[in-house]
């Protein structure tokens, strides 16, 4: 008896407030996307640091071809590297103590290499010869050797230039955390939005319903059991509107991992996000949609509204 009228009085509240439920759907449903869009980019900057801190290398670009006309006084490379430049190269490297690993990648394989990061378009314009051969090296320390190494190999003949994998990898990292930085900006103002909205819905249906409210508690009806109908208005509210930011995320996943950046995935360039991941940053960002909203919807009814 007393679910079915507990029950009964959820069903009349939100018909009375049919408008206002919706919105609180609506809020509910982007703060709590934007919520877990933060726990996913969390994610998957933890999961490139644990694919990329261990793998990452430097690469010693050799001197490409010269392109006629564009000549640049700045640049070091007069000509395309000989053999014997590379070879003296690869001697060095392989003496030197702060290197573990020196791997040569010619000018054909460069682009291989290429092509199987990018699209199809891209890569059909991109021939043999447009990038430099390099020597891939792996430091035994990269933070602390890098300096040293640019200075030791940076002049000599047939080197173009050097580049860090690790400044590479800490700009997409900024990235992906200004991605989450603002994800969870834009999940607590709309958190704030909807929490008014709570309380202002709550303290509307109440004062529709008071003289309901007055006559139970008149016959006997404890203040938990007057307060219940309302608290349960707002869960059930929050409860949809964590479902639909579920379908939200999924959706964005597909959209940016699955299509923008597919090649990516596809080469293990940039690690996937399962289904299990968005569930499982959904199911948080439900679970706290829900326990802040029976909070607010606890806390209007103690302080703010008399039944």
């Amino acid at each position: 008896m007393r679910a079915n009228f507990v029950l009964s009085g959820v069903v009349t509240g939100v018909r009375r407030n049919l408008t206002m439920t919706i919105a609180l759907v609506l809020s509910t449903a982007i703060a709590l996307a934007f919520v877990a869009a933060a726990i996913l980019a969390d994610k998957e900057i933890r999961n490139f640091k644990h694919d990329y801190e261990s793998k990452l290398n430097v690469s010693l670009y050799l001197c490409p071809k010269p392109i006629q006309g564009a000549a640049d006084k700045t640049d070091p490379c007069k000509a395309r590297f000989t053999d014997a430049e590379k070879n003296s190269l690869k001697a060095k490297l392989d003496a030197d103590p702060h290197v573990t690993k020196a791997t040569f990648i010619s000018e054909a394989e460069a682009v291989a290499r290429f092509r199987k990061t990018q699209p199809t378009r891209v890569a059909q314009n991109v021939s043999v010869g447009e990038l430099p051969a390099s020597f891939t090296v792996h430091l035994r320390d990269i933070g602390k050797d890098y300096a040293a190494f640019v200075q030791t190999y940076q002049g000599l003949p047939g080197v173009s230039g050097t580049t860090n994998e690790s400044d590479v990898l800490k700009r997409l990292l900024n990235i992906i955390d200004g991605v989450r930085l603002a994800s969870i900006t834009i999940a607590v103002v709309v958190l704030i939005a909807s929490v008014l909205l709570i309380a202002n819905t709550i303290q509307v249906a109440a004062a529709q319903r008071k003289n309901e409210t007055s006559i139970m508690r008149l016959v006997g009806a404890s203040r938990w059991m007057t307060e219940l109908p309302f608290m349960l208005e707002t869960i059930v509210a929050s409860l949809v509107g964590g479902l639909i930011s579920i379908a939200l995320i999924w959706l964005g996943k597909h959209y940016v991992l699955d299509n923008i950046f597919k090649v990516q995935v596809q080469n293990g360039v940039i690690p996937n996000l399962g289904i299990n991941d968005v569930l499982v940053a959904g199911g948080l960002g439900l679970l706290a949609g829900i326990a802040v909203s029976a909070l607010t919807a606890f806390a209007t009814l103690r302080l703010y509204v008399k039944l």
